[in-house]
């Protein structure tokens, strides 16, 4: 069987209309553009005086803000600085974590203490660090982290949804763990009839295989239509008791296209820190 990597399985019909390029434009923007563009006006400064501090074209400020584009991680640091805030702020931690504590405020009352030249002497300092820091990070995103398709066209665990091999691809960046190691796929489920073991709009981890044991759940198709059902020597089982048992028949073109390791769950998914680092290294590497 070829090997299929799928995207982001629509949990709202509107996600299903947006194309992969409108949805990537909405995410850079809510999570990055809005914040440049709040905190950027709030210092009065225009995108074209902005660029210009950062060493980067007025279009490059203009993408960023209007989730074209994301800043480059190596860029956040004097970014933050521009604008006036800090990495927390622009990565929008939650508030208990920005105030100073009281060895930090106490640094702060040293640094107000020296000459201006000895206080750039310990930003360069501070500079060097937070780079050192960021590098460290970005090698620990990298290795914690596995990349894997998400399903445009959710698999069905109701009446069934129909399967080709055609369809729109995006990524997400899951903590690595066993199943997300072992998965080649997220499909997306759609429908009630494998409550209450999966969800409607629950996103399932999936191994590309041809055969499973008995007992195990599959993403199945039958008939030219995709089901997550759980397989039995009789046929295709839901959990959902209103749902009967789907025997395929000869010329049903039956086939098993993968075993359901287990659904995706909130702390798999990459925070906003880790998502930037990771975004800008995957995009990195399909430029060069």
């Amino acid at each position: 069987m070829a090997e299929r990597k799928g995207n982001i399985g629509a949990r709202e019909n509107k996600a299903l209309a947006q194309t992969k390029g409108e949805r990537t434009k909405m995410q850079n923007k809510a999570a990055f553009g809005s914040r440049i563009r709040e905190y950027r006006i709030k210092k009065g400064l225009s995108q074209p005086q902005l660029a210009a501090l950062l060493g980067v074209t007025k279009n490059a400020v203009t993408n960023w803000e209007a989730g074209a584009s994301r800043p480059d991680i190596a860029s956040i640091p004097a970014l933050c600085t521009h604008l006036g805030i800090s990495a927390d702020t622009f990565f929008d931690m939650p508030a208990q974590y920005r105030a100073l504590n009281a060895a930090e405020a106490a640094h702060m009352e040293r640094y107000r203490l020296l000459d201006r030249y000895r206080q750039r002497s310990v930003d360069a300092l501070m500079d060097a660090l937070i780079e050192n820091e960021m590098l460290a990070f970005r090698e620990q995103c990298v290795s914690a982290f596995t990349r894997i398709g998400r399903d445009e066209l959710p698999a069905s665990a109701g009446t069934g949804t129909p399967l080709d091999d055609t369809y729109e691809r995006e990524y997400v960046f899951l903590r690595n763990s066993r199943s997300v190691c072992r998965a080649d796929t997220i499909i997306t489920v759609t429908g009630d009839s494998m409550l209450p073991t999966f969800r409607d709009g629950d996103e399932l981890l999936v191994e590309y295989t041809p055969e499973i044991r008995e007992g195990e759940i599959g993403i199945f198709v039958v008939a030219g239509e995709g089901f997550v059902k759980e397989y039995r020597s009789d046929g295709l089982h839901s959990h959902n008791p209103k749902y009967k048992t789907i025997r395929p028949m000869q010329d049903d073109n039956f086939r098993c296209v993968g075993r359901v390791l287990g659904a995706v769950t909130e702390d798999m998914l990459a925070t906003p820190q880790e998502l930037a680092v990771l975004s800008e290294v995957y995009s990195s590497r399909q430029d060069s």
